[in-house]
């Protein structure tokens, strides 16, 4: 071979080179670089979603906790008195042994409280002749109520003096304040 066609080889070969480079190589090059790019940008948003999603289960976890704690240590606030409810959840079998006698008596509703932007009361008195636990029994039932009621008062006396093997009879006077919302009913 003579050296003009050795360096037209050459030269050709040189070409070629060149022309893959720029039409292969560089163009792939390119394409690599936008695809580790994009890739590094889809792991980042990945890594936020799972740490979004972590996020939102421990919120979906104390919005539980908040729930059950309401559930379980809030009370409601009816838009009426419903002293018949109360009366029908706090009555006791008068037996004649255990309980001797019970009443009901409501007082007038007072809207003292609604003036300060909070609810209405309404007044209501249970006496009972009956031994310790019927009278417990009874506290214990307004406690567990679905709606609030507090006890205002609390009277407990002994009459008879007590007698052997039998359970001591007493009489015990509640007061319950049984709150509502009337204004809450007109809204």
């Amino acid at each position: 071979m003579t050296a003009s066609r050795e360096r037209w080889m050459l030269f050709g070969a040189f070409i070629l080179t060149v022309l893959f480079v720029c039409f292969f190589i560089v163009p792939n090059y390119q394409n690599a670089t936008f695809a580790s790019a994009g890739a590094i940008e889809l792991e980042l948003r990945i890594e936020q979603l799972e740490r979004r999603q972590v996020e939102v289960e421990k919120m979906h976890q104390d919005f539980v906790a908040i729930k059950n704690k309401i559930q379980s240590e809030c009370k409601f606030v009816p838009t009426s008195p419903d002293t018949a409810q109360i009366v029908k959840a706090l009555s006791l079998e008068v037996d004649g042994q255990y309980v001797l006698d019970q009443s009901f008596t409501t007082g007038t509703s007072s809207a003292k409280l609604q003036e300060d932007g909070g609810f209405s009361v309404q007044p209501l008195a249970v006496t009972l002749h009956a031994d310790f636990d019927s009278i417990f029994s009874v506290i214990e039932n307004v406690e567990s109520m679905n709606r609030l009621i507090r006890v205002s008062s609390l009277r407990i006396a002994a009459k008879d003096v007590e007698k052997d093997g039998e359970v001591p009879i007493l009489d015990a006077a509640i007061g319950l304040h049984a709150m509502y919302d009337n204004v809450g009913g007109l809204k």
